[in-house]
């Protein structure tokens, strides 16, 4: 597989919202979104505005990542006041201790930093309202003479704050109350006492200083319980609370280590790169240099030398990982390492996991052990977005190259190389969750690792640097299956002196022996030692630790940037309908949550044999039983083709033959594209395509032809094929690929013919293509994700999403001789709950023609000049319809496949490219320099 990185989108959620209790650990897929947002957009900038810079790879957004959504809410001001003599005093004795201890305890854990003045964007400083106090207006306390108040004296707050619930800064201070508040506090006279006993009298006060701090600890002690948990919260609460008591600094403020990565240049601001450099230039890491190139024994020879070692994370559903390894199986050159979750109710699932193991390990004909568990005693704890799927990940590479012995036996020597005995040995190790499934056969899997170098390291990394806002970048520590924010944790960035940068990449991977070594076995002083330490603490740690490790060391070099993995995302968290998974939503924002990936339905199965990539998750034999079954009668027949194809091609070679062109699909078209022709302007003065314009994207209702061509067609034009010199701009298209379930063939009238599936109704799904112009290669786009009527029809890079695979109508779904993009089943659901009308199939057309009530998706227009449709006075043809050469010029979009006369119905036509034999052609050149040469004499 030769192809650059898809940026995804992030680019995969069944109607079902909420989440199981039981699902833990692999529901994490979801956070770099926010940066992956940003990232779409930049991209969308990019290939709106600069065409030429568009790369061959193609552009995809499963990007899957950093999936935080932030909604502001605005505050309003209250005033409390309390008087020392009559406050109560909390009943939590075990959680007023704790603020003691935590008072009176000297941190010695606390990490020094001196870290660099943040380097602010001064675009935002320039639109920022100026302010003081209201970002820490909750924290806002004032000390009342008591003798000068006796008894209980109520004073007016102050309202020291203007809106500023728009800007970002403020928005972190926002912790689902509706209320900011200044706590008044009446104490005696201060300066009547003694230094220790003034400070007494504000430390000692339930509603003093440590008011606050009990209040958060009460807080976090309901979700931990145990003794260890709620010591180790208070431990790392001190390092804060003593850090200010001792004027030192906080954890991590001077976090630093060099950056060893020399092979890739760093590009922080994304939206002022230097001239000559795009977003697909650094996003678009290629690992895969020629052969002749670089040294022998760069690549492997012999693809069937190959040996890769998987490792899968699970907590259920132990049938699910059984079949996923028996689906990977190549005897003799791939191994299996399993994680089960530590929780106590995956204790079932590991029992089931062991066993299997011991029988397949210990059957006939089996040469050695080729399936381990990680030990019962060393599973980890998995919570979701903790830092225990790192760990986990980290525990499976330990099994992976045997040092479980060497921790049995330290005095035993070889724990301190890779290839000792009881490592398992590999090329490369694939990472994945058992809801993962593979989409290509198991010979492209190890075709397409094989083509790459035995040092490459297969992962998916957003290139630029992550540059949080403080407020959303909090330390965490995890316990009592469960992630607790203390406060905030300084965002490394070279930029503010710490030497490295996080980076948001994807946990899953596949990485070469010598990486997956350093991760498993760390060198003393090297960048994981330090950065694990950190790491720890970070929400989501698994899609910010193992992408950021690569960045930052000499591995940055074997880059190859894509994981070959399909993901798809729907709804955040904070936008389920019913009650959400609150494990999603830990920060102080209560909005501010996560996501996790769609689960795979039965009509998602284009989407997956479109993508190109090897995997796919996730997937869930209960929700989902039958499509794994699917993919796996594709697997077969994928394997057998390529199977004939290589046997083919070798016998050519032993015949010395050229290799043969293999035979094009029908809605190929000859492989010379097709016009797409709305079926009735056929017989118009100039009939009309669908067709892109000299420059944008957006995708119009088009002259098909040059003005001087119409008059020559004759009768039944539409049946034949058309001349590609006589088009009129962009208006050449290539259909396909399309997915293999049902038939597409063109019939004699013009027509595309849809037979349907075994299981895809619709017939095959088809990606769409510009033939011609500066734009070849793009795929036409129903506006990215739009998921009611309206959305325009524009092209944009291919990302093999619902959104750019098309079907066509044979009058079921759709008219016979319409266009249309299906919605996902689970953005249908979605939808429904909601209470939305749902239009699952959307048509192109138009707007202002068809029968339907377009005011729910179509804007009003507050222009008082009318569009030419919506006058009556005009022509029309036979069937009332008013002509459609009044939209001529305008952009398409998409209209409910039941709005009839708004839906377009097309015809296609081939096209024909003339030649010329080399006789033929000499001669009129002859012809052409003979009569040059007379004007030039007489000039």
């Amino acid at each position: 597989m030769d192809r650059g990185p898809p940026l995804r989108v992030i680019m995969p959620e069944d109607g079902d919202d909420v989440i199981q209790d039981d699902d833990t650990w692999y529901e994490d897929e979801e956070d770099a979104v926010y940066e992956e947002k940003q990232l779409e957009e930049l991209v969308r900038k990019s290939n709106t505005n600069v065409v030429e810079e568009q790369t061959a790879a193609e552009l995809g957004k499963d990007n899957e990542h950093a999936s935080f959504a932030f909604t502001p809410t605005a505050k309003t001001s209250n005033t409390v006041v309390v008087n020392d003599q009559t406050a109560k005093r909390s009943e939590e004795e075990e959680t007023q201790s704790a603020t003691d201890a935590i008072i009176a305890t000297t941190s010695e854990n606390t990490t020094q930093n001196n870290a660099a003045t943040t380097i602010a964007d001064e675009k935002k400083k320039r639109t920022r309202v100026p302010r003081i106090w209201e970002s820490n207006a909750d924290a806002v306390m004032k000390i009342v003479n008591q003798d000068l108040h006796s008894g209980h004296v109520e004073i007016e707050s102050e309202d020291d704050s203007e809106d500023s619930s728009d800007d970002e800064d403020s928005s972190d201070d926002e912790d689902g109350s509706d209320d900011k508040h200044t706590t008044y506090l009446s104490l005696p006279n201060l300066a009547d006492l003694q230094p220790d006993e003034a400070a007494h009298e504000i430390l000692s006060s339930s509603a003093g200083i440590p008011s606050g701090l009990h209040k958060r600890l009460t807080t976090m002690y309901k979700k931990a319980t145990s003794h260890e948990c709620r010591a180790k919260i208070a431990e790392h609460m001190a390092l804060f609370v003593n850090g200010l008591a001792e004027e030192t600094k906080f954890p991590f403020d001077d976090f630093y280590f060099p950056n060893t990565c020399a092979a890739i240049p760093r590009y922080a601001d994304w939206e002022n790169l230097p001239a000559g450099v795009s977003i697909q230039d650094i996003q678009y890491r290629v690992y895969q240099p020629p052969k002749e190139t670089v040294p022998e024994g760069t690549y492997l020879e012999n693809v069937d030398e190959l040996q890769l070692v998987y490792v899968i994370l699970t907590h259920d559903q132990p049938e699910a990982t059984i079949r996923l390894i028996e689906s990977l199986n190549v005897s003799g050159k791939t191994k299996y390492v399993i994680h089960v979750d530590g929780k106590e109710k995956a204790d079932p699932t590991y029992e089931r996991l062991v066993e299997y193991a011991k029988e397949m390990n210990a059957k006939p004909g089996t040469k050695e052990e080729y399936i381990r568990m990680v030990p019962n005693e060393k599973r980890v704890r998995v919570n979701w977005g903790g830092y225990s799927m790192v760990e986990a990940t980290l525990m499976a590479l330990h099994t992976v190259f045997g040092l479980d012995y060497y921790d049995e036996h330290p005095d035993v020597a070889g724990r301190e190389v890779h290839d000792n005995p009881h490592a398992f040995a590999f090329h490369k190790l694939v990472h994945m969750a058992s809801t993962t499934y593979p989409l290509a056969s198991n010979t492209e899997i190890r075709d397409t690792l094989a083509s790459h170098p035995l040092d490459a390291n297969f992962l998916h990394i957003i290139l630029r640097p992550n540059n949080p806002h403080p407020s959303v970048w909090n330390y965490f520590v995890e316990c009592d299956d469960a992630l607790h924010r203390i406060y905030r944790l300084p965002a490394l960035n070279k930029d503010r002196g710490n030497g490295v940068d996080i980076y948001t990449s994807s946990q899953w991977f596949i990485i070469s022996r010598d990486f997956a070594w350093y991760l498993a076995s760390p060198p003393k002083d090297s960048f994981v030692e330090y950065y694990l330490k950190y790491i720890e603490h970070v929400v989501v740690a698994d899609e910010a630790f193992f992408g950021t490790v690569l960045r930052n060391t000499h591995f940055c070099a074997t880059l190859h940037n894509d994981n070959f993995l399909h993901l798809q995302f729907d709804r955040w968290e904070n936008e389920a309908v019913g009650p959400r998974d609150e494990r999603k939503c830990i920060m102080k924002q209560p909005n501010h949550c996560g996501r996790s990936p769609t689960t795979m339905t039965l009509d998602y199965m284009p989407v997956l044999e479109l993508s190109g990539d090897l995997f796919a998750r996730k997937f869930d034999d209960i929700v989902e039983p039958l499509i794994k079954d699917y993919i796996d009668l594709r697997r077969e027949k994928e394997e057998e083709r390529l199977k004939q194809e290589s046997a083919m091609v070798k016998e050519m070679k032993d015949k010395n033959e050229t290799e043969p062109d293999l035979p094009l699909e029908e809605w190929e078209f000859q492989g010379e594209g097709v016009m797409i022709v709305a079926k009735e302007t056929i017989g118009d003065i100039m009939p009309l395509c669908m067709g892109l314009g000299e420059d944008g994207n957006q995708v119009l209702l088009r002259p098909c032809f040059k003005e001087d061509v119409p008059s020559t067609l004759s009768a039944g034009w539409e049946e034949g094929a058309v001349i590609i010199e006589e088009i009129d701009g962009f208006n050449r298209w290539d259909i396909g690929p399309c997915s293999s379930d049902g038939e597409l063939k063109r019939n004699t009238t013009g027509e595309l013919e849809m037979i349907p599936g075994v299981y895809a109704e619709k017939g095959p799904s088809c990606g769409i293509k510009v033939g011609d112009g500066p734009r070849r290669g793009r795929c036409l786009d129903v506006e990215s994700e739009v998921t009611r009527p309206g959305g325009l029809l524009n092209v944009f890079p291919c990302a093999s999403k619902w959104y750019q695979l098309f079907s066509f109508g044979n009058g079921t779904i759709a008219p016979r001789g319409g266009i249309h993009a299906s919605l996902p089943l689970h953005m249908a659901r979605q939808q429904e709950k909601k209470d939305k009308e749902v239009h699952q199939h959307l048509c192109l057309g138009v707007v202002g023609r068809g029968n339907a009530d377009e005011s729910a998706w179509i804007d009003d227009d507050e222009s008082e000049d009318w569009d030419p449709w919506e006058y009556d006075d005009v022509e029309r043809y036979p069937n009332g319809r008013k002509t459609l050469q009044l939209w001529r010029g305008q952009q398409l979009q998409t209209t409910p496949c039941s709005n009839e006369g708004g839906v377009i119905e097309w015809f296609y036509i081939p096209f024909i490219v003339e030649t010329y034999d080399n006789e033929i052609t000499d001669e009129i050149t002859t012809d052409i320099s003979e009569e040059l040469g007379e004007t030039s004499e007489e000039l």
